[in-house]
């Protein structure tokens, strides 16, 4: 009896060794000399790696057996280069992926292990975007070390000019400041438009500006489980049916249509961005990297951002998220560690001290209401805590539906709802597919 209790003991400590041995090689403690050293290459576009290496750093410091490769990638070619690199084997450990890519990176990238990231803790530290998109049956697939929303540009000089004391906050008031501030001349060229919205080619970012309206308008992109596109059925509101695609369709397209009252734009326009900078469009939306490019172009121009105007301010508000976030390749041979590490550069300490360097609308909850009252990002951060996003199976062939959408009615004379309809099917086409 007692070799029976011996030998047991000594299985029971050889169990617990083996666990502390195999804890102790993944950022988790230890001595590092007992560790393996580790290699994780980094890939994200736009990003400067002196914003980035104070985290990598910090995060080296702690764990000296771990060294992380950081490379910008130039965002032009960077999707294709990453696909080639993750089809010959030769991919990077880590990369980034815009907010609507995971879906067609599902089978690329690997999510967090439990051990390192618990989900309850993912879900209670960002934004709801965030765990929209980053997050699939309560696993976390990709965390975001910032979160962009659209804003309202507005010139404060042109709405001063026209009596009008602060931005609209509705799309009614929208409505009545385009008659005060529009001008154009004998030719139909705008000389001046109160909003740069209502075509597809001209406008910055007009596809995310109508999957806006649409989701301020209660249209659902997708069915619960993904299988299916939805922005063009009807919908019960209060007792009532209606199509709040449709809805938000004919909202942004009549700031180009000759018919509407809101007409006050049109292909002929200024690229937004320029429009707005040369004092031709008081108002665009836009998002805080924006700004930037404002100040390059224009450091004169007397400009400030609100929240964008929703259809009816008794609803709670709705905002439109585009940002990147951070994933694990599937491919990767150091997960645990690459996994660890991109849940240390996004903590609460870690991104407070990222922000200070390189100020951006914050992804955490917790550190927004520090940013609220900053003058260059509050807007922005405030509008992250209402953000969504449009679910897309294929973004470049969802986006470009969503411009053909708008190009069909403006160029091409569809009505709103024919081209709502061949939109929603040419969606369910590459959902199939």
């Amino acid at each position: 009896m007692k070799s029976k209790i011996n030998n047991k003991f000594v299985k029971v400590i050889g169990t617990l060794l083996s666990i502390s041995l195999l804890a102790a090689g993944c950022g988790g403690g230890g001595s590092s000399t007992a560790q393996k050293q580790v290699v994780l290459n980094f890939w994200k576009p736009f990003e400067d790696t002196e914003n980035l290496q104070p985290l990598i750093d910090a995060y080296q410091q702690k764990y000296s057996n771990v060294r992380i490769v950081y490379t910008k990638k130039n965002v032009e070619n960077y999707q294709q280069d990453l696909l080639n690199a993750l089809a010959s084997g030769t991919g990077p450990d880590i990369f980034s992926i815009n907010n609507s890519w995971l879906p067609a990176y599902m089978d690329k990238v690997t999510p967090a292990p439990e051990k390192i990231f618990i989900y309850k803790d993912f879900k209670d530290s960002f934004v709801d975007v965030v765990d929209k998109d980053f997050a699939v049956n309560q696993k976390i697939y990709g965390v975001a070390l910032s979160v962009d929303s659209l804003g309202l540009y507005y010139n404060k000089d042109i709405l001063g000019s026209a009596g009008i004391a602060t931005p609209p906050k509705t799309w009614n008031e929208m409505a009545v400041d385009i008659q005060k501030i529009k001008r154009s001349d004998s030719r139909g060229y705008f000389t001046r438009s109160a909003f740069a919205i209502g075509t597809n080619a001209n406008v910055n970012r007009a596809v995310d500006v109508l999957s806006l309206f649409m989701l301020q308008k209660g249209a659902t992109p997708y069915s619960s489980d993904g299988s299916r596109p939805t922005f063009a059925d009807s919908v019960q509101q209060s007792g009532n049916y209606s199509t709040p695609g449709l809805d938000a369709l004919n909202f942004y397209t009549s700031f180009a249509n000759p018919s509407s009252v809101n007409y006050n734009w049109n292909s002929r326009s200024d690229y937004s961005i320029d429009a707005f900078i040369n004092g031709r469009a008081a108002m665009m939306y836009s998002y805080a990297y924006t700004a930037d490019t404002i100040r390059q172009k224009n450091p004169n121009l007397n400009f400030d951002v609100a929240a964008v105007p929703q259809p009816n301010l008794d609803n709670p508000s709705v905002n439109f998220a585009n940002y990147w976030g951070e994933v694990v390749s599937k491919q990767s041979k150091n997960v645990d560690y690459a996994w660890d590490f991109l849940k240390f550069i996004s903590s609460k300490d870690s991104l407070d001290k990222y922000y200070a360097k390189h100020k951006q609308p914050s992804s955490r909850k917790d550190l927004i209401s520090l940013q609220i009252q900053d003058t260059d990002i509050g807007e922005f951060a405030n509008a992250n805590l209402t953000a969504k996003s449009f679910y897309k199976p294929d973004q470049e062939k969802m986006d470009g539906i969503f411009g053909r959408m708008i190009d069909n009615i403006i160029l091409n004379g569809v009505s709103a709802s024919q081209a709502l309809s061949q939109g929603q099917q040419e969606a369910a086409a590459i959902t199939r597919q």
